[in-house]
């Protein structure tokens, strides 16, 4: 008697549990071309796969030619000077980030049991405006945004490319023309007697390069001993420390203005491309155009003639292989399935400019890993919010 109340009491406690599963249950469908749906109720979510965002650097230098340079070499001994107006761009640096988006091959139904009541629907799903489950989705990234630091003068007024010229050259509009006097004899005959008359004509005369080179060379040297004289006490004259540092750099200033007439100058601006790459599991160990570079017209379309493609190659760890290959031997033995998800793969993600210099980071690319999926009724789950893999699970 006692067994047969042990048994019933056994009975019923695990009809409970079953009744309890079953208001747990789910079915999680993926979503593709062929899926043929048999209910409306339910939710969508996506998992995510991860987008590899390559930051470009890109320095523009403009070379500007000094008024005087072709006479550096003669009155200041300077050899490597600036000779022609150039612009010339330079790789300055290449940053590799990931960020994550929906998969659009990743998409899956939650067929929702007729049991689970309103507090189990509500509290069952947490997904982002993208669909994204417990993801969070970071800001799309144009392909090629440009990002420009304008140059700026020692007050920093922004200037022009019209501005340029006469402000790395401030010097150069001192005194062009110079007065010229000659001196004219006239003789003057009166009778047997011959006189001779001085005139003094001035006239004003435009300077030749080569004598504004020389004057501007001859106040360099001026200025060169203007400092020795002051560090030296030439003037015998006790100045205090900070005055005698404020007309030490004024003069280093005015000496380095002026220089600049021989030497010519160089403007450095900074130019900031973003571009995004999506790996595909066809193009591992595959070189694949990004962008092309050229050092005299900078950042270049890969459908443009000329200039050096920058690569991009995605190499698998092989981290899943395990995985992989566990799964391919198992067998299904339930048609009904639970949430899916991603167990991502570990890359090396090279980045190759033209001259063979390379950038390498290691991350982790979910579309290259294993997406599978757990039993119908053991849903209660949280995931990682950018790579759809398991954070947290309680069986129920």
């Amino acid at each position: 008697m006692k067994n047969s109340i042990i048994c019933q009491g056994f009975l019923i406690v695990l009809c409970l549990v079953i009744s309890i599963l079953g208001q747990g249950q789910i079915s999680v469908f993926h979503v593709d071309q062929s899926s043929v749906p048999d209910s409306k109720q339910g939710v969508f979510y996506a998992l995510p796969r991860t987008v590899v965002n390559i930051e470009v650097v890109i320095n523009r230098i403009e070379y500007y030619k000094g008024p005087y340079a072709e006479y550096a070499l003669r009155y200041l001994g300077l050899k490597n000077v600036v000779m022609a107006n150039a612009v010339e761009y330079r790789i300055n640096g290449i940053n590799i980030t990931t960020s994550a988006e929906p998969d659009p091959g990743q998409y899956y139904f939650v067929k929702l049991g007729e049991k689970l009541s309103k507090t189990e629907k509500a509290g069952l799903l947490s997904l982002n405006e993208s669909g994204l489950i417990l993801g969070t989705l970071p800001n799309a990234v144009e392909p090629a945004e440009q990002v420009i630091r304008v140059f700026k003068d020692e007050d920093g007024n922004i200037l022009t490319e019209k501005d340029v010229f006469p402000e790395i050259f401030k010097y150069y509009a001192d005194v062009s023309v110079f007065e010229k006097v000659d001196t004219i004899i006239r003789k003057v005959s009166i009778d047997t007697l011959t006189l001779e008359r001085q005139i003094l004509k001035r006239t004003m005369v435009d300077k030749s390069p080569e004598q504004k080179a020389r004057e501007a060379a001859d106040f360099i040297a001026k200025i060169k001993d203007n400092r020795f004289n002051l560090l030296t006490g030439y003037q015998e004259v006790s100045y205090n420390q900070e005055t005698l540092e404020y007309m030490d750099t004024q003069l280093k200033l005015l000496e380095k203005e002026y220089m600049k007439l021989f030497t010519g100058i160089s403007i450095q601006k900074s130019y900031t491309y973003d571009y995004k790459y999506i790996p595909f599991a066809n193009q591992i160990n595959t070189e694949i155009p990004i962008f092309k570079f050229l050092s005299d017209r900078g950042v270049m379309d890969l459908d443009e003639m000329g200039g050096g493609a920058i690569t991009i190659n995605i190499q698998r760890v092989g981290n899943t292989n395990q995985v992989t290959n566990y799964l391919s031997r198992a067998i299904e033995e339930d048609e009904n399935h639970g949430f899916y998800y991603r167990i991502p793969e570990l890359a090396r993600v090279n980045v190759t400019q033209p001259d063979g210099t390379q950038e390498e980071t290691q991350c982790v690319i979910n579309q290259l890993g294993v997406v599978t999926y757990l039993p119908a009724s053991k849903w209660k789950v949280n995931f990682h919010e950018t790579s759809g893999s398991i954070k947290g699970l309680v069986i129920d």
